[in-house]
């Protein structure tokens, strides 16, 4: 009877043991068991990413722009993206290099315009403001992406002989488009320095210099000929977006196990970090001729099922035109989806 009763108690302990363990993990153990059950639709195992898509009638060129730059409509037919890479102060022999790509209808490079220079001196500064492409250590212009010119025309300062005070620089500023500013430092041993300005006013570029005391910093006056992308979101979970998520498969469950085997503790598992699935979700491109598709990684809230994409695409597609421009700020790349040449 004792003996009865002693393995009784084993059992019982033993039970209670292996629910200590078992019960905290148990719904890793249960979401790790469903999502055997849940097999990839058939029709979606062909999708590639976005940067191994392959078809027939549509190329991607993937270019990578560095900097943030605006992209420039500059007429009904063209537009212009613009790249920028400094030069790495690490890598002996290594340029920056600003180019800007000229893009017609159809999606193709019809002309580009590049700059390379290996300096530490700052010699070179260029910036794009509307379509005037400007090197505002050089003072010049060029008006490469109205015309195609790629000659630099200088522009003036105001004054030779003056530095404006900061009344006076509030004066211009307020009748001109500001569009840059740099700090000019002297030899003197009080390391004094003024403010060099670039302004634009009625298409005449000018630059003047403003005392130290100014710090007014007016806002930057926008690029008029930079395309809004206020209405081209990632709107992937509507019908009426460019790019449409079709489906999301469950892959992973990502929340850890309770128990912690390096130390053989407890509490420092699936109570910390995110709790969900991470997997994939597959997307429709409405292109003018065909549907395009490709996959992307996501991660899946608990409970409620959010989704959290790993990045965003802004989206442009011209009226009348047969590419998509699809722009990643995260990873500062440029996809251009375009017809194959016939």
């Amino acid at each position: 009877m004792k003996f009865n009763l002693k393995k009784k108690s084993v059992i019982l302990w033993g039970i209670i043991l292996i629910a200590v363990i078992l019960l905290p993990d148990a719904e890793m153990y249960y979401q790790r068991y469903k999502l055997r059950s849940e097999k990839l639709p058939e029709q979606y195992k062909s999708y590639s990413t976005l940067d191994n898509l392959k078809d027939t009638d549509y190329e991607i060129i993937k270019i990578s722009y560095g900097i943030h730059e605006p992209v420039i409509q500059e007429n009904d037919s063209t537009i212009v993206i613009i790249t920028k890479r400094d030069r790495d102060s690490e890598k002996a022999g290594t340029a920056n290099t600003y180019t800007w790509y000229k893009i017609n209808l159809k999606g193709q490079i019809t002309d580009s315009l590049q700059y390379q220079y290996n300096t530490e001196n700052g010699v070179h500064n260029y910036q794009t403001f509307n379509d005037y492409i400007v090197d505002v250590d050089q003072n010049t212009y060029s008006n490469w992406m109205k015309d195609g010119d790629t000659t630099h025309y200088p522009y003036k300062n105001l004054d030779d002989a003056k530095i404006f005070s900061v009344s006076e620089t509030e004066d211009i500023t307020a009748n001109r488009d500001y569009m840059y500013d740099d700090i000019i430092h002297s030899e003197s041993p009080g390391n004094e320095y003024k403010y060099k300005l670039t302004v634009f006013k009625d298409n005449i570029w000018n630059y003047f210099y403003a005392e130290k005391d100014w710090h007014g910093y007016p806002k930057n006056t926008l690029n008029k000929k930079a395309i809004d992308f206020s209405n081209s979101g990632y709107e992937i979970d509507k019908s009426s977006g460019l790019i449409k998520r079709d489906h999301v498969q469950k892959e992973k469950w990502n929340a850890r196990t309770f128990w912690s085997l390096k130390n053989f503790s407890w509490g420092s598992g699936n109570g910390s970090g995110n709790r969900g699935w991470s997997g994939t979700s597959y997307f429709s491109i409405n292109m003018p001729k065909k549907t395009l598709h490709y996959k992307q990684n996501v991660f899946i809230e608990r409970p409620d099922n959010y989704l959290r994409d790993p990045f965003s695409y802004f989206v442009y597609q011209p009226k009348n035109g047969d590419y998509m421009l699809l722009i990643d700020e995260e990873h500062q790349l440029y996809y251009l989806i375009r017809p194959k040449k016939s």
